[in-house]
């Protein structure tokens, strides 16, 4: 069921058992701790108590006191102020928070946020010309760092700019009235890891002398933004996200409360379920981001700001419509990429895929599935016309960034971050990047395995995985890049209990720790029911996360598989049964392999026990579960190979049919008898008890 190697994050035992007794932690929380880089008490008590995160003074941004300076002057005279915005979830919520605050000091702004095919990413000069002689200031969100020729020729015609972003920067800076980026490599501002709406949170802090005041007013949209990029959630982005992430679970934001009852997160009568990092990133931010990626950005910039429920519920509505057709869109555009792969690129350590027609909007969605999946960085070009755009994502490791730098003299233009960034480039010279591409990055990826290993925070069991242990441990949310949701591994937990959910499109089941007898509920969601390789009483590993379920008052674990595997000591047990059984059919067989070799009457116990468990239809069974039942009634020992090759003679004589032998499970079906059967005149038989008797 996974093909990528488990790697477990070692932890100092020692030192783990010194952070445990000084804080009075558990062993669990302790060592997520530790693996974060917090190892004394005061770094934990630091981390934990997100109330008491600084945020830094404004100010020490750079150019920050003349964009205040020129806003204010822009506010004073009433001046007609437009604000630019990028079309993903950081840029919309960066120019909702920006336009509502000007609009509340009683200035009548307005906003522009550009349409991806039409007008492309970033500041667009026909669009600036446009604004001639209606717009005194241009005021940039999440965008416009490198917008050097569009803020020269926005100054020629009397147009004003304040640039506020947070991508990379390059040599020269746009000749603004004032470029506030902490990625600016003269910016001595302590934290670089704002989102595009938290410089505008700084903003607006700077503007309003009162940092707590604006943080209660827009953390919810903070947070939204903040999470939807992306960014780091430590530092200052741990103390805002912590508290927007409260503020959205009763946000008065008619739009958001729209979207969560649209998008099922709040029910009728049902109030807020729980409201973490991940409801943000997994099904607030795509619905927001999929007017940019499909239709027009500023539909969602519109729901953000909407203060009638009828009008939002409209919006809200059209916006899951939107993101649905986004979903199938990407998934053909996937398929497409995943064919040309395998066809003609399955060798290169960076994936560079140009395709007529892909849609714009949802091609960097691709290119992050198919990083992920390949282990490498990917770029997909949309063909139409002489330019094709372009989209890339990044691994960890790996900075995109300056891959595309290297590359520069090759592209038209380029811009983002390490690990996503857009581009376009003449469509003639797509090949010349792809090889230019490939060459600067052989040498870094040469030692790169084909699949990133799954980074497992650590080993639990039945015992850590109770309600105080998993309250504590959620002590460490909100979760996201630098702080992950911990990954945790159960071995050698029995399944029981297995429930299909949703029409069989996901199994809820039981985990029993074979250590202790203790138990935990577990999901796989996106695992169908019917291709589960796991039935009852089989062993299993299991890596998860952990979070409480709290349902009509009442409180429970509840784990969400990632990934299993069999057992790895059943699986041993299933490799040698395997072994042995290829030994008796290909006539190489070892003294003591006739031990494996079924009886008549083990035939009998085997075809007993499925006429007793098997419905009609058929099921697929657990092979060692199967092979204990065997062992109880029959009181012999009755092995992993016996029950294989008894099965496959009992199917050669057509009273069963067995399909689809995986790991330790095996679909079987009992079929009508035609008439009596003698097992000894099974020919698989004959040859394996000629092998074992040396014949």
């Amino acid at each position: 069921m996974h093909s990528r190697e488990w790697r477990i994050r070692e932890t100092d035992m020692t030192q783990a058992a010194l952070l445990e007794k000084q804080t009075g932690l558990m062993p669990l929380t302790v060592k997520l701790l530790l693996n974060r880089g917090l190892d004394t008490p005061e770094k934990t008590k630091e981390f934990l108590d997100k109330d008491g995160i600084a945020l830094h003074d404004p100010m020490l941004l750079k150019d920050m006191d003349k964009a205040v300076a020129r806003l204010k002057k822009a506010i004073d005279a009433k001046e007609r102020v437009c604000i630019y915005g990028d079309y993903d979830v950081d840029g919309v919520t960066s120019t909702v928070m920006l336009y509502s605050y000007l609009r509340s000091k009683g200035l009548e702004c307005s906003y522009f946020i550009p349409e991806r095919l039409s007008d492309g990413y970033g500041l667009n000069l026909p669009v600036i010309e446009r604004m001639k002689g209606s717009v005194d200031l241009v005021v940039t969100v999440d965008t416009g760092v490198t917008a050097i020729a569009e803020a020269e020729f926005a100054a020629g015609i009397g147009i004003d700019m304040i640039i506020t972003d947070h991508h990379s920067c390059r040599e020269t800076l746009p000749a603004a009235a004032a470029v506030v980026n902490p990625q600016r490599p003269d910016c001595e501002y302590p934290f670089k890891n704002l989102a595009g709406v938290g410089v505008v949170f700084k903003l607006l802090c700077a503007l309003e002398g009162d940092t707590e005041k604006i943080l209660s007013l827009y953390s919810d949209i903070i947070a939204v933004g903040t999470v939807a990029d992306v960014m780091p959630i430590i530092g200052e982005n741990r103390r805002i996200t912590e508290v927007g992430l409260k503020k959205l679970a009763n946000t008065q934001n008619a739009g958001l409360l729209a979207l969560m009852r649209e998008a099922g997160i709040i029910k009728p009568n049902k109030g807020s379920r729980k409201i973490t990092s991940a409801t943000v990133g997994y099904i607030l931010a795509p619905r927001i981001n999929a007017a940019g990626r499909i239709a027009c950005a500023s539909r969602a910039v519109e729901l953000l700001l909407s203060e009638n429920g009828q009008e939002a519920a409209k919006i809200a509505a059209e916006l899951c419509d939107i993101n649905k057709q986004r979903q199938a869109t990407e998934q053909t555009i996937y398929d497409c990429a995943i064919e040309l792969i395998e066809r003609d690129y399955r060798d290169d350590k960076f994936l560079v895929l140009a395709h007529e027609g892909w849609h714009q909007g949802v091609i960097g969605v691709v290119a992050s599935k198919i990083a992920e999946k390949y282990s490498r960085p990917c770029i997909l070009f949309s063909l139409d016309g002489e330019i094709a755009k372009g989209s890339g994502r990044s691994i960890k490791g790996f900075s995109l960034m300056d891959a595309l730098t290297a590359c520069g003299d090759v592209l038209a233009e380029y811009g983002g971050h390490e690990l996503a960034a857009g581009l376009s480039v003449k469509r003639e010279r797509i090949d010349e990047f792809r090889r230019r591409i490939n060459e600067y990055a052989c040498p870094l990826l040469s030692n790169s395995d084909s699949a990133l290993p799954l980074m497992i925070e650590c080993e639990v069991t039945a015992a850590d995985l109770t309600l105080k242990g998993i309250d504590e441990m959620l002590m460490l949310e909100p979760f996201g890049l630098a702080n992950p949701q911990p990954l945790l591994l159960l071995r050698e937990a029995t399944v029981r209990d297995i429930t299909p959910l949703s029409m069989g499109r996901h199994v809820r089941f039981r985990l029993v720790d074979k250590r202790n007898g203790g138990s935990v509920q577990a999901v796989y969601f996106g695992m169908n029911a019917d291709s589960f390789p796991f039935c009852e009483g089989d062993p299993a590993d299991a890596v998860f996360t952990a979070d409480v379920n709290e349902y009509m008052g009442s409180r429970s674990v509840q784990v969400f598989i990632k990934t299993m595997a069999p057992a790895e000591s059943e699986k041993r047990r299933v490799d040698e049964a395997a072994e042995i059984r290829e030994r008796l059919v290909s006539d190489k067989a070892l003294p003591g392999d006739e031990k494996h070799v079924p009886a008549l009457a083990d035939f009998r116990g085997v075809f007993r026990l499925l006429r007793r468990e098997l419905p009609r239809e058929g099921k697929r069974i657990s092979l060692v579960s199967a092979a204990e039942k065997l062992r109880e009634e029959n009181g012999a020992d009755f092995s992993l190979c016996k029950l294989r090759i008894a099965l496959e003679v009992l199917a050669e004589q057509g009273l069963i049919e067995c399909d689809g032998y995986e790991s330790n499970s095996v679909y079987i079906k009992l079929l009508p008898a035609a008439g009596k059967i003698n097992i000894d005149e099974s020919e698989l038989l004959a040859r394996i008890r000629a092998s074992a008797a040396g014949i």
